[in-house]
């Protein structure tokens, strides 16, 4: 069978029916999807057997299963099939379009801010396309796909080019059924409405109330919450009241679906992150996207 060139592995159209047949064990069924008579896939599953030197298919008649060789290398194959795809896809894009961005960006940022303003970038930057991937917890760029990320932490991640957007400010926030009036309310009125907490800063309601005249109240929760994201939609939903980031609730809070309780506030020791690889530095997508990133977070 062809073999790629210098390399002890079999062609890419061999891998390829390779994975049709398991998806539909069929080979009839996997030739017509991929165009070919059944005799030519059957034929393609033989030399890849024989190259391999296993069986990757047990035959009774037309049915066909999976030895247990045959499954462990599909379900490894199948990935590098999928990134090499991938990554093939993006070169091709980049020759199409004037330039483009690969980008992580953490869970509530994405959500919450990035999406609801990208169209506006994306109006002011044409030709430029910005492939999103939200992501929750560390990224090493050096080790991924990604030109750029946006990323939470309370210091100026290490190893990578950094420009700091914005730091992380929590204000209290509730739906409008919720509370019992109209107007900020104090912190006795604040403590006294099922509180709505987060895993990564288990004492910010303490150290919010404790800012608004109220020390060292025991706070009790009305649930925990792992995101900011998850937390804001509670809110939204009317389970109880949120510490959340001003900038990520502008919309809602113009929309009447939130309100917030008090002008207090309280600092995290987190912030927002675009950090970037040096070799991306003369990027010109990048460049516009810090650019707008900036004047936007600023």
């Amino acid at each position: 069978m062809k073999k790629t060139i210098g390399r002890t592995i079999p062609s890419s159209d061999a891998l390829t029916i390779f994975d049709a047949c398991v998806r539909r064990m069929n080979f009839t069924q996997a030739g017509d999807a991929l165009g070919l008579t059944q005799s030519a896939v059957s034929r393609q599953i033989k030399d890849l057997e024989e190259f391999l030197n296993v069986s990757l298919f047990e035959r009774s008649g037309r049915h066909l299963t999976l030895t247990d060789s045959g499954r462990d290398y599909w379900e490894k194959v199948v990935p590098l099939l999928d990134e090499l795809e991938a990554v093939t896809v993006r070169i091709q894009m980049r020759h199409t379009l004037r330039n483009s961005l690969d980008l992580s960006v953490a869970g509530s940022f994405c959500n919450r801010w990035l999406i609801p303003n990208l169209p506006d970038f994306l109006k002011e930057n044409p030709g430029i396309l910005v492939n999103v991937t939200s992501r929750v917890g560390p990224i090493d760029l050096t080790r991924s796909q990604f030109d750029a990320a946006i990323i939470n932490s309370p210091t100026q991640p290490a190893g990578t080019t950094t420009a700091k957007l914005f730091p992380l400010t929590l204000a209290a926030y509730g739906a409008p059924g919720l509370l019992p009036g109209a107007g900020k309310l104090d912190a006795e009125t604040i403590a006294s409405l099922p509180l709505l907490h987060l895993k990564e800063m288990p004492d910010a309601w303490s150290d919010y109330l404790a800012g608004m005249g109220l020390p060292n109240l025991k706070v009790t929760a009305a649930s925990f919450y792992s995101l900011l994201l998850l937390s804001c939609e509670a809110a939204l939903a009317g389970l109880g009241i949120a510490l959340l980031p001003p900038e990520f609730v502008g919309e809602d809070v113009k929309a009447g679906r939130l309100v917030r309780l008090s002008q207090h506030s309280i600092q995290t020791k987190y912030s927002y992150w675009l950090a970037w690889q040096s070799t991306q530095a003369e990027s010109e997508a990048l460049l516009a996207f810090r650019r707008w990133l900036e004047a936007r977070c600023g």
